[in-house]
């Protein structure tokens, strides 16, 4: 619950210090006096936006603190454990805003961030304010209530991160639709291409080059070999029988002088190779066949990569390389198409989840809507529309949109009128009628919210009398099992508090501040005949006031 809460520089207030109690809290006082500062202060100690303006005027910074009892607060305990700040038995929150609009907020001395801030402030504060009748305009705002009515806030919660998921699959399927059209298009013409590189000879390029040209040239090889071969060893003056010739001269002359043994030697070597160059030169000459099929197909053969090096703009020894760049480009594209399949399974999956999550939470809210409509219609009894319909009309959607609210949208319908047909309800309610349907919604939902803190800001502007009286004893009872905080203008609520406390506005020559006092008996019973008769305060007044009290 609620301990304490310090508000320095806020708003009109200078310094406030206030130790609240469990129970039902009231705060009173006259119109203008600040009555909703504390609790505007207090949103923004629970992470609401602020700026500038909410710090007082002359002053260089507003400061609020709220101290926490968490000791029965196992939620929040956990949350500040996960957050791995302090756990202590209380818990303080603090918030500090400048004059130039920026703010720094902490959690038990730490400094955190407003998203920290608020959802610690999830778990310990529901503040209900005097224009949320003004919500209930919106349908949109009527699927929430049932929710939150129904303690559906978990599956809710799944059920919107499902949605996205689904969302964002199905985005990235549409992308890799668009794009596999494009790949298919480009997979046909590698397959194309690589059925032509594997029909081709690529691996034997240059020995089809070579082939090609000693066939195309054969008859000059031929004419050119015998040639040669009649100067080797053919001619009667062929090379051989010269250098023999010599040779036997260099071996008389080698009898006379040993010095030109190495000239004869040398020269019988060269005489062996030249012999045996004339032997392969007849063996290749005696194999060099001229065969015109042959050199058709060589000539088809090298002609058809000539072609494909041309088309791939590579040469003919580069073709084997670009087969594999090919192969590797197939088999990515083949990866992608394993990718789509994957993400049609997982959408699949996500898409059954939803579908069971959403069935699940369509029975809840079924079964929730009777019992809210029941409620609601005590309630509307209770303050003073005893002829009051009120009914929650489910709207189914397309099953196949998985919207993030499910399978159906909600409408609040009413007739406040006997024989009158229900109707939404932003059609037919006037402002009182809509401002006690509000409050009703407000309460039931209060009953259902297990939150230690629970704050209604004058949400009973717009009814009086015995309806007053009767709201008052309806947020009486829930301070039985919460703390209550009422910021109120009717006595017959503010009689039903367990504390009192009441706010002034006092006027100083350079400024307007506000003060909040807690009432003792005597002080309750002054204040209740000041909200009941106004100006002049008779005996009879008081004497009301008294029995309001008791």
């Amino acid at each position: 619950m609620l301990s304490s809460i310090h508000i320095k520089d806020f708003a009109i207030i200078e310094q406030l210090d206030l130790d609240l109690q469990s129970g039902m809290t009231v705060v009173t006082g006259e119109t203008g006096a600040g009555k909703s500062i504390m609790v505007d202060a207090l949103s923004f100690a629970l992470g609401a936006r602020a700026d500038s303006a909410v710090v007082r005027n002359g002053a260089k910074r507003a400061e609020i603190s709220a101290v926490f009892d968490i000791k029965k607060l196992k939620p929040v305990q956990a949350w500040l454990d996960e957050q791995m700040l302090d756990d202590e038995d209380d818990c303080i929150l603090r918030r500090v805003i400048n004059h130039d609009g920026r703010s720094r907020a902490f959690i038990n001395g730490q400094p955190v961030n407003l998203t920290q801030l608020s959802e610690l402030g999830d778990f310990l504060v529901d503040i209900h304010g005097q224009h949320e009748h003004q919500s209930l305009f919106k349908p949109q705002t009527h699927l929430q209530l049932l929710d939150r009515f129904a303690d559906l806030s978990a599956d809710t919660q799944e059920l919107r991160t499902l949605s996205k998921q689904i969302s964002s699959i199905s985005t990235k399927l549409a992308s890799f639709k668009e794009s596999l059209k494009d790949k298919n298009d480009r997979r046909d013409l590698l397959t194309f291409q690589l059925e032509e590189l594997e029909k081709a000879p690529i691996d034997r390029a240059k020995d089809i080059e070579n082939d090609h040209k000693r066939a195309a040239n054969a008859s000059k090889l031929l004419e050119q070999g015998q040639q040669s071969l009649m100067a080797l060893n053919e001619d009667d003056e062929n090379i051989v029988s010269q250098l023999g010739r010599i040779i036997h001269i260099i071996s008389d002359m080698q009898q006379m002088d040993r010095g030109v043994t190495s000239t004869h030697d040398l020269l019988q070597s060269a005489l062996v190779e030249i012999e045996e160059a004339s032997h392969e030169l007849r063996d290749y000459i005696e194999h060099l066949d001229i065969d015109p099929a042959e050199f058709q197909q060589l000539d088809q053969e090298l002609t058809l990569l000539h072609d494909l090096a041309r088309k791939h703009q590579v040469t003919m020894i580069d073709l084997p390389e670009t087969k594999q760049a090919i192969e590797q480009e197939l088999e990515q594209l083949s990866g992608d198409e394993q990718t789509f399949d994957d993400l049609e399974k997982e959408l699949s999956h996500q898409q059954d989840s939803y579908s069971k999550i959403a069935t699940k939470i369509s029975k809840a809210r079924a079964k929730s809507a009777k019992e809210l409509e029941k409620q609601v219609v005590k309630l509307m009894k209770d303050l003073g529309l005893g002829n009051g319909v009120f009914e929650v009309a489910l709207n189914p959607t397309d099953k196949e949109s998985y919207k993030s609210q499910g399978l159906e949208t909600a409408e609040f319908m009413v007739s406040t009128n006997p024989g009158q047909q229900p109707q939404p309800l932003r059609k037919v309610a006037s402002g009182g009628e809509l401002s006690r349907i509000s409050l009703a919604l407000q309460v039931i939902n209060a009953q259902t919210i297990q939150l230690p803190t629970l704050i209604f800001d004058e949400v009973d502007v717009g009814i009086g009398g015995g309806t007053a009286e009767i709201v008052g004893k309806l947020l009486a009872d829930l301070g039985k099992k919460a703390q209550i905080l009422c910021v109120t203008h009717q006595a017959q609520v503010a009689a039903q508090g367990h504390q009192h406390l009441m706010v002034a506005k006092s006027q100083h020559k350079k400024s307007t501040q506000t003060e909040l006092q807690q009432l003792d008996t005597d002080q309750r019973i002054e204040e209740l005949a000041r909200m009941i008769g106004g100006v002049e305060i008779t005996e009879t007044i008081r004497n009301h006031a008294k029995e309001l009290l008791n």
